[in-house]
């Protein structure tokens, strides 16, 4: 059997690129819940439980609904909460927002055990506070290795906050835009949206 810090260090590390979806505004990302639970279940295997709590509460005055719910990692328990719209009052409507208030509870309980932190922090502004990178010790994204072989003599890095991805238009990262002045690429992408081709191999050692 595990223990939990061994649990807990597994499960939050970063999570494969591409991993994090993305709002159509480039603005707001989530994780899938199904990978969610896949981690938990590679993981934990046994060691943990999922449960709703009570009944759903339901206001078709404003048409929403509100679950929620519970994991149990070994001896530790994190709740979550999950509220879906309603769209209308027929009961295909109300089974589709019970699923999804039940699926964004579950998410809500994993991200209090940081799961996904690394990966979501571009979307989050608590993720730049100086208090959070101090007792985190500093989130350290899948772009970390961007940052191999820059050199500030021979590389010249546009604010980060100047320019968006031509494709989703999320605004652009320092790190991202490390990668495009490595690679001497004039229009701005992020890092799932750079032309693989564009990217240069790494001499062989």
């Amino acid at each position: 059997m595990k223990s939990y810090t061994e649990i807990t260090e597994q499960l939050r590390k970063p999570f494969p690129p591409g991993t994090v979806k993305v709002s159509s505004d480039g603005k707001r990302g989530h994780i899938p819940v199904q990978v969610y639970m896949s981690r938990l279940e590679d993981v934990a295997n046994s060691q943990w439980h999922w449960r709703i709590i009570g009944e759903p509460v339901f206001n078709f005055e404003k048409n929403f609904v509100i679950v929620k719910g519970e994991i149990t990692l070994v001896d530790t328990i994190r709740q979550g909460l999950g509220i879906a719209k309603i769209a209308k009052t027929e009961t295909t409507s109300i089974k589709n927002a019970l699923m999804t208030a039940e699926s964004e509870a579950f998410r809500d309980a994993c991200d209090k055990f940081k799961m996904g932190w690394h990966d979501l922090a571009p979307y989050r502004d608590w993720s730049t506070s100086p208090g959070f990178k101090e007792s985190n010790g500093g989130l350290q994204s899948n772009e970390g290795i961007v940052i191999d072989n820059f050199d500030p003599e021979i590389h010249s890095v546009m604010p980060s906050a100047g320019r968006d991805c031509i494709k989703c238009k999320k605004q652009l990262s320092q790190n991202e835009e490390l990668l495009l002045s490595l690679n001497r690429i004039k229009f701005a992408y992020c890092k799932e949206h750079v032309p693989q081709q564009l990217i240069k191999k790494k001499p062989s050692s």
